[in-house]
């Protein structure tokens, strides 16, 4: 019996990690356009943060793209 995640899964290779890449860079897409759209363009607040928030922040959103791109290689 074929269920409907079966079938989202063959549109992904039947691998749960494709799928969740393109959600995740999906999402972070959407989102980076959202804070641009309702920014005003105003990021003094990004770069009135200090270094240490700024690199902990940055390293956050670096690792989970590594983890994720290093996931979708692997089937499961």
């Amino acid at each position: 019996m074929t269920t409907s995640f079966d079938k989202v899964k063959v549109w992904f290779k039947d691998s749960v990690t494709i799928l969740w890449a393109r959600i995740q860079y999906i999402l972070g897409v959407l989102g980076a356009g959202l804070i641009a759209a309702f920014s005003g363009y105003d990021f003094t607040q990004l770069t009135s943060m200090d270094a240490r928030s700024a690199f902990k922040m940055l390293l956050a959103v670096a690792t989970a793209g590594v983890l994720t791109e290093i996931a979708r290689r692997r089937t499961l």
